[in-house]
């Protein structure tokens, strides 16, 4: 890997960063220039979305996941019963 490779790849982060640093600067002022309802409000928002959204998605998959295991059980021993067997699973 040449130098020009690793600089073009430094300057990207350079710029990232900046870029970055730029957001936190506007958000900052624009929180400092924000009445007391609205910044409870904002702080309500954020409050939902890092600890409330992520535990309904969370969940939200784990019953999907529940769901199509019982699903494939409940499949499986249909399908026995069609084909003439009482027991998929050998048990007598």
């Amino acid at each position: 890997m040449t130098r020009t490779h690793s600089r073009s790849f430094g300057a990207t982060l350079d710029d990232l960063a900046r870029d970055i640093v730029d957001a936190c600067r506007r958000a900052a002022r624009a929180i400092a220039a924000m009445p007391w309802p609205a910044m409870l409000a904002c702080c309500i928002a954020l409050a939902f979305v890092i600890s409330i959204l992520p535990l309904a998605l969370c969940l939200f998959v784990l019953f999907m996941g529940l769901k199509v295991i019982a699903g494939a059980f409940i499949v499986d021993r249909r399908r026995a019963h069609r084909e003439g067997l009482d027991d998929p699973y050998g048990k007598q």
